[in-house]
């Protein structure tokens, strides 16, 4: 299944994205980094924020996609991002994907990146 996204904020600092899905869903892009407003040919970004609503057993996983051991898994309700032990995840050019697991039956994901490097 592909997921929905809709970009509610690329500006000079930072891109917020909102999404939803049913579940089931492998290497979706989540946030167009490379397409991103003033982006150069390497762009970074870092996630900062992610407000979530997930309905289901399963896991939402958001990682980079040039480098897929630094994301984030997420499950349940919450927020993610602005609590002390929660650092942002940076470095990595690229874009950001999405993977989530068949028992989800549908989630909401709003993520916030900060733009980093590599803009104009």
């Amino acid at each position: 299944m592909t997921i929905s996204t809709t970009k509610l904020v690329d500006d000079n600092f930072k891109i917020i994205v909102n999404s939803n899905g049913v579940g089931s869903e492998f290497q979706q892009k989540l946030v167009d980094v490379v397409s991103s407003n003033n982006a150069s040919s390497e762009p970074k970004v870092s996630i900062a924020n992610m407000q979530y609503e997930i309905l289901g057993t399963g896991n939402v996983t958001v990682f980079f996609k040039n480098d897929t051991e630094k994301k984030v898994i997420i499950s349940g309700r919450g927020n993610w991002g602005l609590k002390p032990d929660e650092i942002k995840i940076q470095d990595p050019i690229g874009d950001i994907f999405l993977n989530s697991d068949d028992t989800i039956t549908k989630y909401n994901l709003v993520i916030e990146t900060q733009k980093e490097a590599g803009y104009k």
